[in-house]
């Protein structure tokens, strides 16, 4: 019996919500009614049923909000359809007083709302049998009591009347089960759609997940051979580079991915916005200046330093702009212009990128923030990439309450204007440097913990530890790792969160609880770095966090960062 109440509750949200929003419909036609037959004395029961109406929707009211906001809809339910049944009753009650008014106007207007009524009750089911059931019912009962009630019951046309009422009641039904078969089936299209995107985002986000354990070992790899005397530098560089291509690429298909699954955050902090837009065109200027086209930066001295926002994202926003406005350029050059208005919501900068490449016709505005489009397959043949970049970008730019666009500029080239708010930040309070005590700080070298399911990635981490100075032990999954932990007391752990059985965060939590490692600073190693991810690492208990693929510098700024006394 409680599968029965929970499948109503399923099949009746679709029907509560259609039923809450034809309130407004429903007010106006009572106002309507009162407005136009007020003023007529043989109209006074206006008044009493006005008053009725409005109780019974109060009523209904509050239960549809009741069952929208439980925790357990399927035990508000069956009210919703008692307070669906009192309020047909009562609206549809109208048309008895109005067709005893004997005139054929008002027979009319009788069987007009009764007949309003009915479609509204058959449109506001949303394919929901329980609910038109409850909702139809009184007013096919009326119309059925209209010329019985009335003193018409020998009127030879009463016969006629009444077997076209009983031919309503049969099309009402075929025509309900039509719309309920069209219903389901186009819930049943968009449930599956729904399923096919969350494991289409759940596979990137495993296959990016174990593409960065190899890609991880060829960047590591790449830069140890690099240092190497004797070693073929070049061929250690172009390693180093491929590494570098498959990593933009792996993380352009999980934030795509994240954003199709609705889990893409922003996070809002103060942050320096000049030394940021001045870093990113830095970072594409000797790219630029590779191709013979020259970058410029327009507008920055009149930036304010602080804004609050999200620092990486912007940042990730201008590399995919500043990147493509260089690769499309063969000849000329790229300006980065910014500026700050102010606006009624509030002060925004204007960020713009002007090309000189070919520009673009409108046919491709239409489409460049299309995910995986290139505008045809010349473009892919000869620039590469996913066509990911500005339709990640766009969407970023929504969730941080600003806008991208395109257009083609009016002296040639592309132009393409990022609008964001920004908010006055506020500059981080001094540090006291002084006396500068080190995260993991020991006489001897720090003994490190490496906890990671994956061996290339505990080799690779050992190889990057060791050449840090520091001594190491590894661990393959969290249940040997907290038996390490109780054994002997570590420097730091690196840990990596993702793992089959006790996760990471799982086996940090264990760890805090209790034994010799309690105190012990716990780095986050994972491929997953978004604001809701560093807040459940932050939750578990750790210190700190590294993104995979590993860079050296990250791990020694994680391991070996100063902090205040």
């Amino acid at each position: 019996m409680a599968g029965y109440w929970e499948d109503l509750a399923v099949a009746y949200r679709p029907a509560a919500v259609s039923r809450r929003n034809q309130v407004p419909l429903r007010l106006f036609v009572i106002l309507a009614l009162c407005g136009a037959m007020a003023w007529r004395p043989d109209f006074g029961f206006l008044l009493g049923w006005t008053l009725a109406y409005l109780v019974a929707q109060v009523a209904e009211l509050q239960a549809l909000r009741r069952f929208l906001n439980h925790p357990d809809p399927a035990s508000t339910v069956g009210f919703n359809l008692v307070t669906d049944l009192l309020m047909a009753t009562v609206f549809g009650w109208m048309a008895i007083p109005l067709w005893q008014v004997g005139t054929p106007a008002a027979a009319a207007a009788a069987t007009l709302l009764i007949s309003g009524s009915i479609l509204t009750a058959l449109m506001g089911a949303e394919g929901c049998f329980t609910a038109f059931l409850s909702a139809v019912t009184p007013h096919l009962v009326y119309l059925f009591l209209l010329p019985l009630v009335s003193g018409s019951a020998s009127d030879p046309v009463t016969p006629y009347f009444l077997l076209g009422v009983g031919l309503l009641s049969l099309v009402l039904a075929m025509v309900f089960t039509w719309s309920r078969r069209a219903m389901q089936a186009e819930r049943s299209a968009r449930l599956a759609a729904e399923a096919q995107t969350a494991a289409k985002s759940a596979f990137v986000a495993m296959v990016s997940h174990e593409l960065r354990t190899p890609i991880n070992a060829l960047l590591n790899g790449a830069a140890t051979l690099e240092r190497q005397e004797g070693a073929d530098r070049g061929a250690a560089s172009l390693i180093a580079d491929a590494g570098a291509m498959m990593k933009t690429l792996l993380n352009d298909l999980l934030d795509y991915s994240k954003i199709e699954a609705g889990r893409m955050g922003v996070e809002i902090v103060d942050y320096d916005l000049r030394g940021l837009v001045r870093d990113s065109v830095l970072l594409w200027r000797g790219e630029a200046r590779s191709k013979g086209v020259k970058l410029e930066l327009k507008g920055i001295k009149a930036l304010p330093v602080w804004v609050r926002g999200d620092p990486m994202r912007l940042r990730q926003i201008l590399n995919n702009l500043l990147s493509n406005a260089i690769k499309f350029t063969a000849e000329g050059g790229v300006v980065l212009t910014i500026a700050m208005q102010e606006r009624a919501e509030g002060r925004h900068m204007v960020i713009e990128v002007v090309d000189t490449g070919p520009g673009l016709t409108e046919e491709q505005i239409s489409r460049l923030f299309i995910a995986y489009d290139q505008l045809g397959a010349g473009t892919a043949r000869a620039f590469g990439g996913t066509g990911l970049g500005l339709a990640i970008s766009r969407d970023l730019a929504g969730l941080m309450g600003g806008t991208l666009t395109a257009a083609s500029d009016a002296g040639g080239g592309a132009r393409f204007t990022l609008t964001l708010p920004a908010p006055e930040g506020a500059a981080p309070p001094s540090v006291d440097l002084s006396s500068p005590s080190p995260l993991v700080a020991t006489a001897q070298a720090p003994l490190v913990l490496v906890v990671d399911d994956h061996d290339i990635n505990r080799r690779t981490l050992r190889g990057m530890l060791e050449a840090f100075g520091a001594r190491v032990e590894t661990a393959e999954d969290a249940e040997s790792a907290l038996e390490a932990v109780h054994a002997r007391v570590f420097d730091a752990i690196l840990m990596d969160v993702r793992m089959p059985g006790v996760d990471g965060l799982e086996a940090t939590r264990r760890l805090r609880a209790s034994g010799l490692n309690r105190d012990t600073p716990v780095i986050a190693v994972t491929g997953a770095a978004s604001v809701q991810d560093i807040e459940a690492c932050r939750a578990a208990g750790m210190t700190g966090l590294v993104e995979k693929p590993v860079a050296p510098s990250d791990l020694y700024a994680a391991l070996f960062s100063q902090v205040e006394d």
